[in-house]
């Protein structure tokens, strides 16, 4: 008799509700769903810090190369206002020591090149404030005015980034 007892006893448990035994385990679901939205948070913010590290590189990548552009461009001014100068007759040997100097200067153009920066002004162009400062007007002939007719220092900019506007000279 007192092994149909437990049986019975067995069954009984056995045959609890379904609305017990989710009962029981709420607390335990609740806090597994808490922690899988945790880590699905965690995940998103890893995801964005990420993103925003790869941006900032870029940024940074900018930053640098503009930075190398300015501290080189100076020299490539004082390549252009020497070549200004340049005597007329020069002796061969001298002459050929200046295209020397003057590879120089094409060796420190392509490094600027290389960081994609670009080169802007020139004569026939229109004045844009955006990309031009005007140090002077002159009155040409034949020009219409807001005409570049004179570049005194070329500008350069890096993609849509003006690195320096360029000094002109603005028919009148």
């Amino acid at each position: 008799m007192k092994h149909k007892h437990k049986q019975e006893e067995l069954q009984q448990e056995d045959t609890t509700t379904v609305e017990e035994q989710p009962s029981a385990q709420t607390p335990a679901c609740d806090q597994c769903e808490q922690f899988i939205l945790g880590w699905r948070r965690a995940l998103a913010d890893y995801d964005n810090l990420k993103k925003d590290l790869s941006a900032e590189r870029v940024r940074m990548r900018e930053y640098v190369q503009n930075d190398a552009v300015e501290r080189i461009l100076p020299v490539l001014d004082n390549f252009d206002s020497a070549l200004a100068f340049k005597p007329e007759g020069l002796d061969p040997k001298v002459e050929n020591w200046l295209q020397g100097l003057l590879y120089v200067r094409t060796q420190l153009e392509g490094v600027v090149g290389e960081f994609q920066a670009v080169a802007f002004g020139q004569v026939g162009d229109v004045f844009n404030p955006t990309l031009h400062d005007a140090g002077a007007e002159k009155e040409v002939e034949g020009t219409e005015p807001g005409v570049i007719v004179e570049v005194v220092r070329r500008g350069w900019k890096h993609g849509d980034h003006v690195i320096r506007p360029a000094k002109v000279i603005v028919s009148k």
